[in-house]
């Protein structure tokens, strides 16, 4: 199952596709790996990634098919970082954003392109291997937390750790329910409760609403009987919350609805649109550039005296303001289409278990969109490097499931 795929003609002799296969195997959990445990080796797994994708994409007659998912996400990865370079003012030219554009390519290519199989055909521990990875991923950040009282776990913002919590919190459900009843449920469903701990002690509300957002995503492919109760179901969880009071769960949403309209990212909301009001049209049709809204910001910003920020928290308005226009509809459109896609794909499914891996998928991927939509740039490692595991997971997901 490949998204880009060489042709099977003997050109590749078995023992170097093999080899190519292990280390794009090895490159891609790395990467992982990395995300999870905030380990600064992701850049050099993305190499190895593309070096793998290469190596068994070209056959020795240097031909290539690129299946539609790929063209889209290379022709859109190339529109918005020629877009952003020419907006953006002489002088002001930062590669970095080329950079975490276009590396996670590899990651989505290489999720697509892991081998289903390997030489002696056994079937590669894909499932088992995330399942251990999300456990571990939890151990690691209690250990963190023991380890590193100035920090968030591994990581120094709550925000990463949260993020990476609302990613493996399905995850984890998943495969608790998928593991039926013995000492394994029992391990993930103690996994979970620990993982959404660690979601509670950071504190982070767009956590809690991202996971929000992700478990109500599900509720329309649920049948119509059960619609009404999971929904009560999920909304209690929150409700016990705040009634616990557990890590300040209470605190920071009395703080919220007391405070909603003089909330830091509202402030920097209405500033933002007051700043994109003065664009020329030009500049509300193709944007300002990368990084501009950096440059420009300190000039409306209220919190200039206390900090200046480089992003608005809200991917509707960062996109506008540094691609116009043109560069937020061609963004919107894409993850329209990647959902779309991923609904029909599930709707095809004709085993239970795709369909619980479509709707894993569904989950994730919203959750993702949520929580990075108010706390992170788009344009940022951060962003694009998880969502580049995630497309390609959906990608391969919908080609396994065509037709």
């Amino acid at each position: 199952m490949k998204g880009m795929t060489a042709s099977n003609d003997g050109n590749f002799p078995g023992l170097r596709a093999r080899l190519l296969e292990g280390l794009l195997t090895a490159s891609i959990y790395g990467f992982g790996v990395s995300l999870l445990f905030g380990v600064g080796t992701h850049d050099i797994f993305l190499y190895l990634s593309a070096a793998a994708v290469v190596g068994l994409a070209l056959p020795a007659r240097g031909r290539c098919r690129i299946s539609r998912p790929m063209a889209a996400l290379l022709a859109l990865v190339a529109v918005l970082a020629v877009q952003g370079y020419l907006m953006a003012p002489a002088g002001g030219i930062d590669l970095r954003f080329l950079e975490h554009l276009s590396w996670p390519v590899a990651a989505v290519a290489g999720v697509i392109m892991l081998p289903e199989r390997f030489g002696s055909g056994r079937r590669p521990l894909h499932k088992p291997l995330l399942a251990v990875l999300s456990v571990v991923y939890v151990i690691a950040q209690w250990m963190g937390f023991a380890a590193y009282p100035g920090k968030f776990g591994l990581f120094s913002n709550p925000h990463v750790l949260a993020l990476y919590c609302v990613l493996t919190l399905p995850i984890l459900f998943y495969f608790s329910v998928a593991a039926g009843r013995g000492a394994m449920q029992g391990l993930f469903l103690l996994a979970l409760l620990a993982d959404a701990l660690l979601l509670l002690k950071t504190q982070s509300r767009p956590g809690f609403l991202a996971l929000l957002a992700g478990s109500l995503a599900i509720v329309p492919f649920l049948a119509a009987r059960r619609r009404r109760t999971t929904v009560s179901a999920i909304l209690a969880v929150p409700a016990l919350l705040y009634l616990s009071g557990i890590y300040g769960f209470d605190a920071r949403v009395d703080d919220l609805f007391a405070n909603a309209l003089k909330e830091e990212r509202v402030a920097i909301w209405t500033e933002t649109a007051e700043m994109q009001s003065a664009s020329s049209a030009r500049e509300w049709v193709f944007g300002h550039g990368f990084g501009q809204f950096y440059r420009d910001y300190p000039a409306y910003s209220s919190f200039h005296a206390v900090v200046d920020f480089s992003f608005p928290h809200n991917f509707l308005l960062e996109l506008l303001y540094s691609h116009g226009v043109v560069g937020l509809a061609l963004a919107i459109s894409a993850y329209a289409l990647f959902f779309r896609t991923l609904l029909s794909r599930i709707a095809s499914a004709d085993r239970p278990g795709q369909r619980q891996a479509g709707l894993l998928l569904i989950v994730v991927a919203t959750a993702h969109l949520a929580h990075a939509f108010l706390t992170l740039p788009f344009f940022s490692r951060s962003t694009l490097y998880p969502l580049s595991l995630i497309l390609g997971a959906g990608f391969r997901f919908s080609k396994a499931n065509h037709g």
